[in-house]
């Protein structure tokens, strides 16, 4: 694989993605640029718009065969007269530094051969999700750990998917990847990598009534805040079968036990805890008799 990079401003990002996409340039990712900041139920961050990124583009093949799709990408970007600073004609070969999970499994791109030990596909692209934070790691070992056969799972806020396909690989009979991005592109190329067809991705807001969820599942996941998941609750209950479970992250440790509070007013009771560095992941079961 090669790697092309383009300069450019943040706001031109996703129309430059659209663009490629429609070229079927589809392999791309970058950074976001994001501020930090300390908050009641975590870390807030806000959109640098302003600021320039680098957006990587990558593509299979020999050198040649790079160089030629650089050309092209050039007059593709060339015709749209996007505010470009510049581009960069870089083109090496890439790749991703695999992550070991410590249990097993690793998270590496499809040409790392992982010596017999188990593996999931993935190129981390733009979505959250990438498997470098601590949250996506605990509840990846927490996925790991579990059998899925049989079992429907919703996960919400999914960014990259890694957790939707996580679940599919432990047998998993149907899961819904739900976001409100549109991250359909980079969950269904990662999906593609694992041979697995059966993740269902729903772009949208669920609390506004914009989509709608009819089934119940008996796995949810949330990975996406304390504040967030109160919001959710609601759905989360009325989605969940009973004895099911809620896999929960995206909590710090100075918001956790409020946060838990509040999700256990939904009849769900804490089981099992980690936490890595000041992130907690939990999962929780579903103790209230509701018919299914």
């Amino acid at each position: 694989m090669h790697e092309i990079s383009i300069n450019l401003p943040y706001k031109e990002v996703e129309k430059t993605i659209e663009i490629l996409q429609l070229n079927d340039f589809y392999n791309t990712y970058y950074n976001a640029p994001f501020e930090v900041t300390t908050e009641k139920y975590g870390y807030g961050y806000f959109e640098k718009k302003n600021e320039n990124i680098s957006l990587k583009i990558v593509i299979e093949g020999n050198r040649q065969e790079a160089e030629k799709q650089l050309e092209l990408i050039k007059k593709l970007i060339a015709a749209n007269n996007y505010e470009i600073n510049s581009i960069e004609t870089t083109s090496d070969t890439i790749e991703f530094e695999p992550i070991d999970l410590k249990n097993g499994w690793f998270l590496a791109s499809p040409h790392y051969e992982c010596n017999h030990k188990k593996k999931i596909n993935f190129i981390p692209q733009g979505a959250f999700g990438t498997g470098l934070h601590e949250t996506t790691q605990d509840c990846l070992r927490f996925i790991l750990d579990e059998n899925f056969i049989g079992k429907k799972v919703l996960d919400i806020g999914t960014g990259s998917g890694i957790l939707s396909i996580g679940a599919a690989l432990k047998g998993a009979e149907k899961v819904f990847a739900l976001d409100i991005r549109d991250v359909r592109d980079e969950i269904e190329l990662n999906a593609s990598l694992n041979s697995i067809d059966n993740i269902d991705v729903l772009v949208g807001n669920a609390l506004n009534g914009e989509i709608t969820i009819n089934e119940r599942f008996q796995w949810i996941f949330i990975n996406i805040g304390g504040e967030e998941t109160q919001m959710f609750m609601p759905l989360i209950a009325s989605h969940i079968t009973s004895g099911g479970k809620l896999l929960l992250s995206g909590l710090v440790e100075w918001s956790f036990n409020s946060v838990i509070n509040e999700v256990e007013k939904y009849n769900f009771t804490l089981i099992k805890k980690v936490q890595s560095n000041e992130w907690c992941t939990a999962i929780l079961i579903e103790n209230k008799v509701n018919g299914s």
